[in-house]
Order: structure tokens, then C-alpha cells, then sequence
């Protein structure tokens, strides 16, 4: 734009020299050169394409968190091998958009824009994406990109392997993960819990086909609400994921407890998704002792 900007001013000086020296001088459509020709649109942060997916690069713990550089790797088809995909990105409403600076983690805005990329992945996957093997990440615009007025929203979904979320590499998008076959499905798992060392436990995602020691029953959502603590959240969903297992066996909570042989867990998502208004328990059982068994457990009564 600077260079532009010069060009034109040496223009205006050559025609302004040329028509004070020659009556009959180069002339341009009526004789003036307007400034207004020098005027450029007010910039603005451009928009973000959906349905592109991005790269970028892995690090020694590579686990899905609200800010990554591979957010900010360069677009590429989704056909290309990939880490994450843009499936959805939206506009914020006029009352959201008038705030001071960008949303963040934790303000009504963000939590806003969380709901409706949950709402847009549950069309985009058809079905619940908490019974899908994928994280959901909404991301809004930075600081300088609100002050260029930037007032969207990019919905991030990325395939993972485990609870933990760590970043699964693929070649074809997510989109209908959840219809015909269900391949991004959740169904089958092998834990590694340690009642004594919570910080070592995660549920790592493989098909019914292949040896497991749990399957996905469904899912637990508690009501909204001030979030009640962790050992209270889990004791709660401890309790309400036991009721789903008991109902996924076709049986009641009294009769399954009588019989025994079953283990099970609750995945607890925690405080941060729970201020999102993403409140949903995963529930898993499998047999007790603990060992590994293949096929579903749908309809069965223990021993498993």
C-alpha cells in the first residue's frame, strides 16, 4: 500500500509540471487526478474457512489443550494427514461482540461459544460427541485480532486416543463419525486405574473386537450449578454410572449389586468443562477381578 501510495503522488507532481509548462499537455479522463484514488478499504482480520484441517507439530505430551500452536498451523485438505479439523465457525451475537476485549476460558461469552460448537459437532459427528472418540476446543479471536474487529468463532474437533486426549494423526475428516458404522465411536477400552494413584489412571479407546477390561455404558450428566467439588463429583458419578451399567446389562441397580462380579468408572471431566456447561460423566464397566475380555458386555449378566 506504501508503494502504491508513492506512484501515485509522482504522478500528480508530473501532471501538475507538464500543465504548468504546455497548454496542450497529457491529460487523464477529465483533466484531474483525484487523491480519493489513494483510499483503501479499513483493514480487517479476514474470517476463518471451514472444513480445512491443520497439521502442525506434536510435542512430548501431545494432549488436547485450549491454547496449541497446532491451532495456528496453515490450512490443508482434510484428505491430507492432519491433527485437527475446523468443522464449524460461527458469528458472535451483537451483545457478545460489544465487549471490551476477547472472550476467555471461564466468561459467558466463551462458554457461549463452547455450547454452540457442541451443538454443531453433534450434527457435524450425528450423535452426542461425548460418546465419540474426539475433543471439542472452541477458539476465539486474540487481542489484536478483536481490535481489527474480529468477532467469530472456530470450532476445533481433534480425534484422540485415551481420556487423557492425546492427538491422533488421520487422513479423512470426522464428519458423519457418529452415523451408519459409527467408526469415531466409543464402544470398548482397557484402563489402567490405581485407586492409589489417580494421576497414573486413563482409559485408552480400542474396538470390542480386541481384548479390553471395559466397555462405554453411557454417558451421566448432573444438573447445572455451582460445581460441588472433585470427591464429591465423582462420588456422584460413581454412583449414577453404576445405574447406567446395570440398565446397559438389562438389569436393575438392586439385582446387579446382589450379583456382583463387575467393576466400573466414572470419567470425571472436572471444574473447567463443568464452568463451560459441559457437565458429562463417561461411564465404563467391565468384569471383577479385572482381566481382559473380548465382544460387548450389551445384555449380559455377570460373571462377564
Amino acid at each position: 500500500m506504501r508503494r502504491g501510495w508513492v506512484l501515485m503522488v509522482a504522478a500528480v507532481a508530473i501532471a501538475g509540471l507538464a500543465t504548468a509548462s504546455c497548454d496542450t499537455g497529457p491529460r487523464v479522463g477529465d483533466g484531474v487526478i483525484d487523491l480519493e484514488w489513494a483510499k483503501f478499504d479499513e483493514p480487517k482480520v479476514p474470517t476463518p474457512e471451514a472444513d480445512v484441517c491443520r497439521a502442525g507439530a506434536g510435542g512430548a505430551r501431545d494432549q488436547v489443550d485450549w491454547e496449541m500452536p497446532l491451532f495456528d498451523a496453515p490450512t490443508l485438505q482434510c484428505t491430507q494427514q492432519h491433527r485437527s479439523e475446523t468443522f464449524y465457525v460461527g458469528t458472535l451475537t451483537a451483545a457478545e461482540a460489544a465487549q471490551d476485549g476477547p472472550p476467555g476460558l471461564g466468561d459467558a461469552v466463551y462458554r457461549a461459544a463452547y455450547s454452540r460448537c457442541a451443538t454443531q459437532a453433534n450434527t457435524f459427528l450425528g450423535g452426542d460427541w461425548h460418546r465419540a472418540r474426539v475433543a471439542v476446543v472452541p477458539l476465539l479471536p486474540s487481542d489484536r485480532q478483536w481490535q481489527g474487529k474480529a468477532r467469530w468463532y472456530r470450532c476445533e474437533m481433534v480425534e484422540v486416543a485415551d481420556s487423557w486426549e492425546t492427538v491422533v494423526n488421520r487422513s479423512s475428516t470426522l464428519r458423519n463419525g457418529l452415523r451408519g458404522s459409527r467408526p469415531a465411536a466409543i464402544t470398548c477400552a482397557n484402563d489402567n486405574f490405581n485407586q492409589k494413584k489417580s494421576s497414573g489412571n486413563n482409559v485408552v479407546y480400542v474396538k470390542c473386537s480386541v481384548p479390553h477390561t471395559v466397555e462405554l455404558t453411557g454417558l451421566y450428566t448432573p444438573k447445572d450449578g455451582k460445581y460441588p467439588g472433585f470427591e464429591k463429583a465423582v462420588d456422584t458419578a460413581l454412583a449414577k454410572c453404576f445405574d447406567v451399567g446395570a440398565r446397559y446389562l438389562g438389569m436393575t441397580p438392586s439385582a446387579l449389586r446382589n450379583r456382583g462380579g463387575i467393576s466400573w468408572i466414572a470419567w470425571e471431566r472436572g471444574e473447567n468443562h463443568w464452568l463451560l456447561g459441559d457437565r458429562s460423566t463417561r461411564c465404563y464397566m467391565g468384569p471383577y477381578p479385572t482381566r481382559k475380555i473380548s465382544g460387548s458386555i450389551k445384555g449380559k449378566r455377570p460373571p462377564l
